[in-house]
């Protein structure tokens, strides 16, 4: 990673949310993103997920959230749209960085993530550098706005 493009600088210290019923998936993706800085927790589970998001909106919200869309307790756009409906009832507008990873690239299921509020999408399987660059667009995004306020 070159600090030269911020797309590839370490991002140090951003936390991260994973939301994956497969637990392979979920230390992977553990591992490989706190080798590149970031601070990371995991769900296996819709409910868990939820529960996370909003213990953790106060005191330190998640930069990034990795929302696997075939959950088996939970739909994945059902968890987007309790995410964003939370976000509502507390005041919070323009968050960026939830990332939903679908099994399937078809038009109509990445058009309906949109329109529940998802920020990205990506296709399984990826490369992890490609999913990588997304988190690092997320908080590129997310730091431009801020610095606008």
């Amino acid at each position: 990673m070159t600090a030269d493009n911020p797309q590839n600088a370490p991002q140090t210290g951003k936390s991260i949310l994973i939301v994956d019923d497969e637990q392979d998936i979920r230390d992977s993706l553990e591992s490989r993103l706190k080798t590149a800085g970031f601070r990371v927790q995991t769900a296996s589970s819709g409910q868990e997920a939820a529960a996370m998001f909003i213990k953790c909106f106060y005191d330190g919200p998640f930069d990034v959230i990795l929302l696997d869309i075939d959950l088996p307790d939970m739909d994945g756009l059902d968890i987007l749209k309790l995410l964003r409906q939370e976000e509502e009832l507390r005041g919070v507008k323009d968050l960026d960085g939830v990332i939903i990873v679908m099994q399937t690239g078809i038009k109509e299921s990445w058009m309906d993530a949109f329109t529940k509020g998802c920020d990205d999408y990506i296709i399984k399987p990826y490369p992890f550098r490609e999913l990588l660059n997304k988190i690092n667009e997320k908080i590129q995004i997310k730091k431009e706005r801020s610095e606008l306020k």
